[in-house]
């Protein structure tokens, strides 16, 4: 028998009962099918035999391009740009590319909030410096705009990325919010960086602290399930004196924008009405400027000027009970040698909720940053560049990479976190796997939108400076509210809402209920 037949009588037996689960993963792997496929077809609900058919075939559609693409390609490199510190998910596959389809690699690394700037200047130079450019989903808006990167929807039916499959897409809302613009295919999500809250479970677990908490307030010691339960468990844990502090929760430049937004959205509020108006300079607006000035004085010491990095090393040295970071700061905490303080003392939650008028709770994540594959327009190889994109991105290769601890690229298929390969368990844990889809699904997006690093930069500029004490709340809101009216001005009104109704129309319905975006009318 062949390798292929073979394989078709190990998924037909498998089905059949014939064969167990771990003999089956067993057999697959001694005919050279890879864990991560096996795991996922293993698991699949479709039956064996039909998700081998469906979901191995994202990895072999693109990597046939590419072998097609490869063999007429006069330049013989595809060079990335890409942000610092996320190349360790795509060096383990550079050797494949060159040694199979003669594909140099080369990957350019700029500062995180360097690439949008780096692709703008691309698009007035057009030099084809660039093949593929790795930004965040605020980016997509502008660099289209301006000519820079392709629509990839021709593509993305054509040879079926799978990004939108029940059961291994992109888990909505994510797969809109961070891969379309106006209704488009403009980029491939290669970063499911949402937000969440860490705890330390160990002090969870500290019978002392768990009678002395019951004692005095009166419920059980447990990770917040509201902003206010956070806020009493932040006192609770700070003790400076021992270099421990109740949140590591960021209040630094270029950070702050985010924490003020997750927690405006649990309010019901978004970034601007059904007109553009600036939703936040309102009462709800200054209740979450005042809430994150009262935990000011129990966060680390070094929150006004954390970077995504020092936060992860602190936390992970065991500086503090709870930290609101991105999926990789659990990744980071809880391997050894990036969290000797942290290792297996550490529990994750959905991100807390805030109480609305009607008693009901909200829970309203972030989903920021996001990092995805773009193509340049000014590419030689353009194809052979998408191909690179969905063959990364598809849900076998993307289960594989993602692991790897010399990137900080995160879960964002559905496949990753309800029907995740050995790797994934281990480096995240299948609890912290579920919670990231339960609290990926009531996400809030980005600004991203035409400008939408100017309105990001406006809002998080004022925000800083009220944590800092420059700006009383009001006046700090205000400013922002009149530099996104100057923003969108510039813009064009009409171009701006065209797209913030297309960006909204993909919120959760229990978001879309609590701020309005319901009953919008374009």
């Amino acid at each position: 028998m062949t390798k292929n037949s073979n394989i078709e009588k190990a998924l037909a037996d498998y089905d059949a009962g014939k064969i167990s689960r771990r003999g089956f993963l067993r057999t697959l792997g001694m005919l050279g099918v890879g864990a991560a496929v096996a795991e996922l077809v293993g698991m699949s609900s479709f039956g064996a035999v039909k998700a081998w058919a469906a979901v191995n075939g994202a990895e072999e559609r693109a990597w046939a391009l590419a072998q097609a693409a490869a063999a007429k390609a006069t330049k013989k490199t595809l060079t990335l740009l890409i942000p610092t510190g996320s190349i360790g998910n795509m060096t383990p596959y550079a050797d494949k590319w060159k040694n199979e389809l003669g594909i140099t690699l080369e990957f350019i690394e700029e500062p995180d909030e360097v690439v949008h700037t780096k692709g703008m200047q691309e698009a007035v130079a057009k030099t084809g410096r660039y093949d593929i450019m790795m930004p965040t989903a605020m980016s997509y808006p502008d660099w289209l705009d301006s000519g820079l990167i392709y629509d990839l929807t021709d593509w993305v039916e054509k040879y079926k990325p799978d990004i939108f499959h029940d059961e291994w897409g992109v888990v909505f809302p994510a797969s809109h919010h961070a891969q379309l613009y106006n209704g488009r295919v403009v980029g491939l999500l290669c970063d499911g960086d949402q937000i969440t809250l860490l705890c330390r479970s160990d002090q969870l677990k500290n019978p002392a602290k768990v009678k002395a908490f019951e004692d005095a307030f009166g419920y059980p010691l447990a990770a917040p399930r509201t902003w206010k339960e956070y806020r009493t468990l932040a006192e609770f844990m700070h003790d400076p004196k021992n270099n421990f502090y109740g949140s590591l929760e960021y209040r630094s430049r270029y950070y702050s924008k985010w924490m003020f937004m997750q927690r405006l959205a649990s309010k019901g509020r978004l970034w601007f009405d059904q007109d553009m108006n600036p939703s936040f300079n309102s009462p709800e607006g200054l209740q979450v400027l005042e809430d994150m000035l009262a935990v000011n004085e129990f966060l680390h010491p070094d929150s006004f000027s954390f970077t995504w990095s020092s936060n992860y090393n602190a936390f992970g040295r065991g500086e503090g009970f709870m930290n609101i970071v991105w999926p990789s700061g659990f990744k980071y905490s809880k391997a050894p040698s990036t969290g000797p303080a942290t290792t297996g003392n550490i529990t994750g939650t959905v991100m807390p909720a805030d109480t609305l008028a009607d008693g009901t709770n909200l829970y309203a994540g972030m989903f920021c940053w996001g990092y995805g594959f773009a193509v340049s327009r000014y590419s030689a190889n353009p194809e052979l560049s998408y191909a690179y994109a969905q063959w990364m991105t598809s849900p076998t290769i993307s289960a594989d990479a993602i692991p790897y601890l010399g990137g900080y690229s995160d879960p964002y298929r559905i496949n990753h976190m309800l029907k995740p390969t050995p790797r994934l368990v281990e480096t995240y844990t299948e609890d912290y796997l579920k919670i990231l889809y339960n609290n990926i699904v009531n996400t809030v997006p980005d600004f991203c939108l035409p400008g939408g690093f100017e309105y990001q930069d406006a809002l998080d500029k004022e925000v800083h400076a009220c944590m800092t004490g420059e700006k009383k709340p009001k006046d700090a809101l205000d400013a922002a509210a009149r530099a996104f009216d100057r923003i969108t001005r510039r813009m064009g009104k009409d171009k701006v809402r065209r797209s913030w109704f297309a960006l909204t129309e993909n919120l959760a319905e229990p978001i879309k209920k609590a701020t309005g975006r319901a009953g919008w009318k374009l």
